[in-house]
């Protein structure tokens, strides 16, 4: 799943109404957690980082469930392997350096 689908799916399902949290059914509240895990998933692959093995799964497992989390990494492994990482896009004051993820979606056709 691309950043302009999570981002879709948000806007059809918002959490916030003129900053009010909205009333949201199980399935609302599981969707907005996958997509937050699926998001995380995108930060971890854009920095090389091994997420299945790292601590920022374990909130979303105890949520989700373990599978339900390989199953999400899975799939945006494999959308991601289509994705462009373009590294040190942007440097902070600090000198952290900050990658960005052009997806297949987002590339123009000529």
């Amino acid at each position: 799943m691309t950043e302009k689908e999570i981002k879709k799916l948000r806007k059809e399902n918002p959490r916030f109404n003129n900053g009010f949290s909205c009333e949201l059914i199980k399935e609302q509240k599981q969707l907005h957690r996958e997509l937050d895990c699926r998001e995380m998933i995108n930060s971890c692959l854009c920095y090389n980082t091994d997420f299945l093995n790292s601590r920022y799964k374990d909130d979303y497992i105890k949520d989700l469930g373990k599978q339900r989390v390989i199953e999400l990494y899975n799939e945006q492994k494999e959308d991601f392997d289509k994705a462009i990482v373009i590294r040190s896009v942007y440097q902070d004051d600090e000198g952290n350096s900050y990658n960005s993820i052009q997806w297949e979606d987002e590339l123009e056709i000529n």
